[in-house]
């Protein structure tokens, strides 16, 4: 009994702490609606009310990844980590992050190994490290190999989304 209660002590309470930090919402000063500042995750995109959730939906049904670049994507994503960067007041963010978590789900990536910050207008997220990115605009994808950035895609990608983390991954 004595070993469950330690258990329960080390990995359950740590765990809802840091679940109960996740998709924090603020106040967006310019258009006075929520927005989400913080470590979040798709499930809080649902729940802010700044349109985001339907801007998610609608871009993520329309999007149709290149599939001979997903199929050499699929080889290299091995012991890759992504930082994702964004604004759910952004027009940028509202295109792009749902098509990359497309993208991701169909490689079936583990979201275990992705940050996503989501940031106010002045690009800070309180709690976060956001600071340490140096981050100019959103949405910033920042990818890892063995902890060390090989790469990232700022605000909008220079060819297909793919086609770009492809380049990435590939050098």
């Amino acid at each position: 009994m004595i070993k469950n209660f330690i258990s329960f002590l080390l990995f359950v309470l740590p765990a809802l702490a840091f679940s109960q930090q996740l998709n924090q919402k603020s106040t967006d000063p310019k258009k006075n609606n929520e927005m989400l500042v913080g470590y979040c995750n798709r499930d809080g995109f649902v729940d802010v009310k700044c349109n985001f959730d339907s801007a998610f939906q609608a871009e993520y049904a329309i999007y149709h990844a290149d599939k001979a670049s997903m199929e050499h994507l699929a080889k290299k994503m091995k012991g890759i980590k992504v930082t994702l960067v964004m604004a759910t007041w952004c027009g940028d963010s509202k295109e792009w992050v749902p098509r990359f978590y497309k993208i991701m789900d169909q490689l079936d990536f583990n979201y275990k190994k992705m940050t996503v910050i989501s940031v106010d207008r002045s690009k800070k997220a309180p709690g976060t490290k956001v600071e340490t990115l140096n981050i100019e605009k959103v949405p910033t994808f920042i990818f890892y190999r063995k902890n060390t950035e090989i790469g990232r895609i700022i605000e909008v990608p220079v060819d297909l989304l793919e086609k770009d983390i492809l380049r990435i991954l590939s050098e």
